[in-house]
């Protein structure tokens, strides 16, 4: 259960306008498009910095309150269902494209840009990315990552987990954990990378 003073901290980390407690705005965030049951949070937060999120995720831990992690909710699994009496973050604010090295072929982002957006950016400088699920107009690249989307160029181009160098995220407790490398050839040790694609928002949450 969320206590006043959690609600407090929240509020103070993320502030008023991007915590949401009304039994209106929560019902919004009870489902995707998946066809099962709706279950209402206790509260929607919507951090901006990756410091806000390391900070609630770290709260979260230390107060047992279960996170469900959300990018834009077009995923057909349930993979943002809530569950009862947690909470639900979304990456909307995280949204920056940083970089696009036209070079190496490659670009940083965070987990809310709208796939279509990252897709028309690389395409302007001559470069292509290929996933292309249905809902691209809408869904973020972490939920893409999250659910492993594809799209009907997935056959001859594949999906996402073939187009993911590596990521940065953070697990349940809070730590700051770098996986992959900005190189093709990565083979040091555990693939983590591959790891936390497809894993529904259940081992971390991308930065």
């Amino acid at each position: 259960m969320i206590t006043k003073s959690l609600y407090k901290e929240f509020q103070n980390i993320v502030g008023n306008d991007h915590l949401l407690t009304d039994p209106e705005d929560l019902v919004t965030y009870s489902y995707d498009a998946a066809p099962l049951e709706s279950v209402s949070p206790a509260a929607v937060l919507m951090p901006a910095t990756s410091k806000q999120l390391g900070k609630i995720i770290l709260l979260c831990h230390e107060n047992k309150l279960p996170i469900t992690v959300r990018g834009a909710g077009t995923n057909l699994s349930g993979g943002t269902i809530p569950t009862t009496n947690g909470i639900v973050l979304l990456t909307g604010l995280l949204n920056k494209i940083v970089e696009i090295n036209e070079p190496d072929m490659y670009a940083i982002v965070q987990p809310g840009v709208v796939t279509a957006r990252l897709a028309s950016q690389v395409e302007a400088k001559g470069l292509f990315y290929p996933p292309d699920p249905g809902s691209q107009a809408v869904s973020t690249l972490g939920g893409n990552v999250m659910e492993n989307a594809g799209g009907l160029r997935g056959l001859k181009y594949g999906v996402t987990k073939d187009y993911v160098m590596g990521l940065n995220f953070f697990d349940a407790k809070g730590s700051y954990i770098k996986a992959g490398s900005k190189t093709v050839k990565c083979a040091t040790g555990y693939n983590i990378t591959g790891l936390m694609i497809g894993y529904e928002g259940t081992l971390g949450l991308l930065d």
